[in-house]
């Protein structure tokens, strides 16, 4: 016969055991994630370095030589103590020939941003808020979804937006 000890003992000992596997899988699985999330933005920065930038540069110096003004920005993934994210991307702005404003962050852009969430770039040419939102489907692509002829056609696109206005 099992004694009260022995119960209160193989009970207990059964119900932390359960629990601590069920930590280390926590663990395991958010640190799963933390690797994915770096891997995407390591990806991201490679892409960007690799093929955004020099389709921007590229576009740019034509621009230029024709007397408008560009500017590229980059920014790099960071998140703040009080949950606050700032995505990774890059930026293109473009003020046509002829056009006062100076060149800043108010003038239209063609922005492509890490979705560091779910694992997508986000390409934003300043419709596409007004369009689906920020989070909408249109204009999210997968990494390997990004090639250089789609930077090409979004450059294109944007830029007669601009020479048009």
């Amino acid at each position: 016969m099992t004694s009260m000890a022995d119960h209160l003992r193989d009970e207990l000992t059964r119900l932390l055991d359960e629990y601590d596997t069920r930590r280390r899988e926590d663990t395991q699985r958010e640190q799963k994630a933390k690797d994915e999330e770096a891997l995407f933005l390591k990806d991201f920065a490679e892409l960007r370095r690799a093929l955004i930038r020099p389709v921007f540069e590229a576009a740019g110096a034509m621009l230029e030589a024709r007397g408008h003004r560009v500017s590229i920005a980059e920014q790099e993934f960071a998140s703040s103590a009080a949950g606050g994210i700032a995505e990774a991307g890059i930026s293109l702005r473009v003020v046509a020939l002829g056009t006062r404003a100076p060149l800043h962050e108010d003038q239209p852009s063609l922005s492509i941003v890490t979705r560091h969430y779910n694992r997508t770039v986000w390409i934003n040419s300043g419709e596409a808020s007004k369009a689906g939102g920020m989070a909408g489907a249109k204009g999210a692509y997968a990494l390997e979804k990004v090639t250089r002829e789609l930077i090409e056609d979004e450059v294109i696109a944007f830029v007669a937006r601009v020479v048009a206005s």
